[in-house]
């Protein structure tokens, strides 16, 4: 597996695109106010979703002044909050490679 590469791709078309190309492809660098504006939309969906379901544990724990201490292998909320946390971090890296 030393031969492949993981090459960077188009935030809008996911075409493979150089690093120095930046974020977008050369066919929809014309959109780029528009493509980050809907990344900036897709960040702020996540990060709302995550608070509701963040706020949810807390009050199934018990206390809304500390931290998610939860690993209940049985709740559905546990696997959804992680899986939104990761989608998040996820849309938020490829926020930071517009560089505004």
């Amino acid at each position: 597996m030393s031969f492949a590469v993981k090459k960077l791709k188009c935030v809008s078309c996911k075409a493979p695109i150089d690093e120095a190309d930046g974020t977008l492809c050369g066919h929809c660098k014309h959109r780029e106010a528009e493509v980050y504006r809907r990344q900036l939309a897709l960040v702020n969906a996540s990060e709302e979703k995550f608070a509701r379901l963040w706020t949810q544990c807390q009050r199934c724990q018990g206390s809304l002044h500390q931290d998610v201490l939860c690993t209940s292998r049985d709740c559905p909320i546990f696997y959804m909050r992680k899986k939104v946390q990761k989608e998040l971090k996820e849309a938020t890296d490829e926020l930071a490679r517009f560089g505004w």
